[in-house]
């Protein structure tokens, strides 16, 4: 199971090096791709990272590589968001509806808004960091890594 997976991430990391396009539009294409997966997406991942990508004009097939090779991420990414969402914004610091009980449905609001808070700055801070990766990779150094994907030995 490890080699099957091994072996899709190696035909896609090909395809995504192989793509004839400038390093910007790429590089944009797989960001979205990826900052996607911030975002409960029910399944449709894929499929949006896609339509991002090509609605924001960066590479389409660039932002589906993003979206199915990086589709695993999603449940820690989902965490990330709490976490910083909590870490900037602890419990109290919103304040409750008024005439609302104190305990369950305040909570719940709270990690809405927590939620919510983490996912922006996460999509922001991550979306800066993978596009300036992804650009200096395709921009200096896509033969090198083209080569070196290419000599991976996996085993059926």
């Amino acid at each position: 199971m490890i080699n099957t997976n091994l072996r899709r991430l190696k035909f896609l990391l090909i395809k995504l090096f192989r793509i004839k396009e400038n390093a910007h539009n790429v590089s944009l294409g797989f960001t979205l791709g990826f900052l996607i997966h911030f975002i409960p997406s029910f399944g449709m991942g894929p499929i949006l990272s896609t339509v991002g990508a090509k609605l924001f004009k960066g590479n389409p097939l660039a932002g589906f590589i993003s979206g199915v090779a990086l589709i695993w991420l999603f449940p820690f990414l989902f965490y990330l968001n709490v976490v910083v969402g909590e870490t900037l914004f602890p419990y109290g610091i919103f304040p409750s509806a008024a005439g609302m009980p104190s305990h369950g449905l305040d909570a719940g609001i709270h990690l809405g808004a927590v939620f919510f808070m983490g996912m922006i700055i996460n999509i922001i801070l991550f979306g800066m960091v993978v596009y300036y990766i992804i650009y200096t990779i395709m921009r200096k150094y896509r033969l090198s890594f083209l080569t070196l994907i290419k000599n991976w030995d996996i085993k059926k």
